[in-house]
Parts: structure tokens; C-alpha cells; sequence
């Protein structure tokens, strides 16, 4: 596992894709801690420079130096925790399954 930090998120309370992660970072088991206010205030505060475009939901991730990158859109933040947990899957281990989810997935996103 990746550390054992706890991933820090940052999103809306209405948004559907903040409710999505929350509910791929419960069902993965992985540590987080969630705060219900506008990213780009959150990034600033903390003075992190901010993805471009920024929106719901907000991850920010620690590197093996200690540096800290914010990630934003669910689709991409999926895979790299994938990359980055192993264990309790949400992506198909068929390659050809996984390219169809990632279709569905990304269709529906937009």
C-alpha cells in the first residue's frame, strides 16, 4: 500500500463526482479525510499550485520525496490509485473488460 498516509480530498457536498470518489476510497478501504469547500480556495490556502481546469473533486497526493500534487477528474485519479493500492479492485482484470469499463467510464463522466 501507499503509505499510510491518509489522502486528503477536497469537494462539494451536491457534487456527483466528489460522492463517487468517497464512495471508491470507502469501498477500497483507503484512508482519507474529506473537505466540503471550493478546491482552488483549499489549493490556495495550503499554496499548492492548482491543476488546470480545477473542479470537483480534488485529490491531493504525496509523493516518495514528501511533495504534494493535486489531481482533479475522477477517471484519472481512479487509475492512479489503482496504480498505487492494490487490493479491492474496481476495474475489470480482463484487458478487454478493462477497455470497455474505461470507455463507459469516461463516456459518462462527461
Amino acid at each position: 500500500m501507499a503509505g499510510a498516509q491518509r489522502l486528503q480530498l477536497f469537494g462539494g457536498t451536491g457534487s456527483p463526482y466528489t460522492r463517487k470518489m468517497v464512495a471508491l476510497l470507502r469501498y477500497r478501504r483507503i484512508p482519507y479525510s474529506i473537505c466540503w469547500e471550493d478546491p482552488a480556495a483549499a489549493l490556495d490556502a495550503r499554496g499548492l499550485e492548482k491543476p488546470r481546469p480545477i473542479f470537483h473533486p480534488t485529490v491531493l497526493f504525496t509523493g516518495p520525496d514528501g511533495s504534494v500534487t493535486p489531481a482533479c477528474d475522477s477517471t484519472p485519479i481512479i487509475r492512479r490509485l489503482e496504480a498505487e493500492y492494490p487490493g479491492r479492485s474496481v476495474l475489470p482484470p480482463d484487458p478487454a473488460l478493462a477497455f470497455i469499463d474505461y470507455l463507459i467510464e469516461d463516456f459518462a463522466d462527461e
